[in-house]
């Protein structure tokens, strides 16, 4: 990180596929989706994913969404 730049914090949902990898997304910017074969290393390739689609946000001179809030809801199924 630049200096000047300011930390952006982002919710990143993970999922298990059938695969039995890790799927990670971003509901805040639909296009940023990472895997790994752990938790751990779709969390991290998440970050990684992130990076590159605020930069490319960025390079393209949009405006980086912000997120609003999140919350967990329960239904029954």
């Amino acid at each position: 990180m630049e200096e000047g730049e300011q930390l952006m914090d982002y919710t990143v949902v993970i999922r298990k596929a059938e695969s039995g990898r890790y799927i990670a997304s971003c509901p805040t910017i639909p296009e940023c989706h990472a895997q790994g074969d752990s938790y751990e290393e779709a969390i991290q390739n998440a970050k990684e994913a992130l990076f590159l689609c605020i930069e490319h946000m960025r390079e393209q001179g949009q405006e980086l969404p912000q997120e609003m809030g999140s919350v967990k809801v329960a239904v029954s199924g």
